[in-house]
């Protein structure tokens, strides 16, 4: 008897490097508040490999995605020393992350990330394949889910900036009030920088100085106390405004209508793409027009009336 052999497709991300700006992450809203620990170099593995998953489709367990020091210096402008040390880390600690969600009624579930790693060490190079477990949470995706330029992050120095970006991009109202046990729990810091001075210093500070300079939005949070004790945060943020270039000789110049359209209506706008964009503006167009046609269909019933009104007047003013 012969076994069929399956051929996993192996994703390269050096075969995109000029499509890095389009790369997007998509993942579960349970995954996005869900309990774990990674280091920056493992993080960054995880997302490059997500970014590249059709999250409308099902993810074959047994696909493998490829990673090697090209993409990491050309997504994170890190030198190749640092790339082949990130990568490295990033492999040797992967496969024994768990991640823990509790569920409505009481359950814990406990996963892993990947069921396999392997770097390469000639090739300087990482390959990967996900868990099982895992794949319900990043792809075929329909609701309940948050995405973002996967560029927007990959920036960061440090991981509690990727977690905190992700957490801002999941509460789309743009404030929230969470508790500080809950973000610790949520970076498994429970036993890390038991002083809270220390605890805003090392994770919150810091993500937020490197989301206002590195990312697409700009956030800030204040405290919340109950008596002298800081209990919780109240977290705000919202898209920074792009400012418009200057066009380019032969270009087109919608490109800059386009933008100055996301700029002006930047909360209405924001995360759409291009294309529904100019939907936005056709559909505005559309309204407007009818809106001017109202008014012009109005403005000529007003003359017609005060016609009619002065005849009727003239007449009366004859026939005394």
């Amino acid at each position: 008897m012969t076994l069929k052999k399956h051929i996993s497709p192996i994703i390269k991300m050096n075969d995109i490097t000029d499509e890095h700006k389009k790369l997007t992450v998509v993942k579960c809203n349970e995954l996005v508040e869900a309990g774990y620990k990674l280091s920056l170099s493992e993080n960054r593995l995880l997302l490059i490999c997500i970014s590249r998953i059709d999250s409308t489709r099902e993810l074959d367990i047994r696909d493998s995605f490829i990673i090697n020091c090209q993409d990491i210096m050309g997504l994170t402008g890190v030198n190749k020393n640092t790339a082949y040390e990130g990568l490295k880390e990033g492999a040797t600690r992967l496969f024994n992350r768990e991640i823990n969600i509790y569920r409505d009624g009481g359950s814990h579930l406990k996963m892993r990330w990947v069921s396999s790693v392997e770097y390469r060490n000639n090739a300087g190079e990482v390959e990967l394949q996900f868990s099982q477990k895992i794949s319900p949470y990043i792809s075929e995706l329909s609701r309940n889910f948050t995405k973002y330029k996967l560029a927007n992050v990959m920036m960061f120095k440090s991981n509690y900036s990727i977690r905190v970006y992700e957490l801002l991009m999941k509460w789309a109202g743009h404030t929230e009030v969470v508790q500080v046990e809950k973000i610790r729990w949520l970076f498994g810091l429970e036993d890390k920088y038991s002083k809270l001075n220390d605890f805003k210093k090392r994770v919150i500070d810091v993500a937020m100085k490197e989301i206002n300079e590195f990312s697409d939005i700009t956030a800030s949070y204040t405290q919340i106390k109950r008596g002298r004790t800081i209990t919780a945060f109240k977290f705000e943020w919202h898209p920074k405004k792009k400012a418009l270039s200057k066009p380019k000789s032969g270009s087109n110049p919608s490109h800059d209508a386009i933008n100055e359209y996301a700029r002006i209506n930047a909360k209405k706008t924001y995360g759409k793409s291009t294309q529904e964009v100019k939907k936005m503006m056709a559909d505005d167009a559309t309204l407007r027009k009818i809106e001017k046609k109202h008014d012009t269909d109005k403005s000529k019933s007003h003359t017609d009336g005060m016609r009619a009104m002065k005849d009727i007047l003239s007449q009366m003013t004859l026939s005394d």
